[in-house]
């Protein structure tokens, strides 16, 4: 009984489908054609939207021509691929890969120590305060703010404007970064000795770039 009952329901929907295959060729049929004076005058009003947008600056006509100056290039002698170490040593700690992108604007580092949290930094000149700033963040959920620039000796130097855990107050901080020639970076830290009146030296590295001789 039920494989009748399948039977007739197939049999059914086979005799339908030329009926509803005619019914859709007649609609086809009837339809008239879209004149091509139509899609034209609908092209050329489309074109002549878009062309009223980019004359009225909604859309840009041209990609922004980027940071040219001379102090958005300041931080250029830290670019490329490095292997770092302690001080002079010839011992190699971490690798730090510093990238330019977004129309020379944005300089990023890539920081890879081989014990402890990696890390990543975005450096920018805003040509608005005359300074350079870096945000500072890594795997230890840390985030640190600095901002300076260079100085009469072409020392970078930043000091950090991040508050202390506790929200103490804290002493003075800053690194800094020295083109020691075309293939090696020395980098250090300082706090400021509010006794003497005279920064120290916390820590210090050497980048030297990969490959070079």
């Amino acid at each position: 009984m039920l494989k009748f009952l399948v039977r007739s329901l197939v049999t059914s929907l086979l005799l339908a489908i030329p009926t509803i295959a005619s019914a859709q060729t007649a609609q086809q049929q009837q339809a008239p054609p879209a004149p091509s004076s139509m899609r034209r005058q609908a092209l050329e009003a489309e074109v002549g939207r878009l062309r009223a947008i980019i004359q009225g600056g909604a859309v840009a006509p041209q990609r922004p021509v980027g940071c040219t100056s001379a102090e958005s290039r300041q931080f250029d002698f830290w670019l490329g691929e490095w292997d770092v170490s302690p001080g002079q040593s010839p011992v190699v700690i971490a690798e730090s890969t510093i990238t330019l992108h977004d129309q020379g604007c944005v300089i990023l580092e890539n920081w890879r120590p081989f014990r402890n949290a990696h890390g990543h930094s975005i450096n920018i000149y805003d040509a608005t305060e005359g300074k350079w700033r870096q945000t500072w963040a890594d795997a230890s959920g840390t985030r640190t703010e600095y901002a300076g620039s260079v100085d009469a000796d072409g020392v970078m130097r930043l000091d950090n404007l991040s508050p202390s855990p506790s929200g103490a107050p804290r002493a003075r901080q800053r690194m800094n970064f020295q083109r020691v020639d075309a293939n090696a970076v020395r980098q250090w830290g300082e706090t400021f000795d509010a006794e003497q009146q005279a920064w120290t030296t916390t820590w210090s590295f050497t980048y030297r770039r990969r490959g070079a001789q």
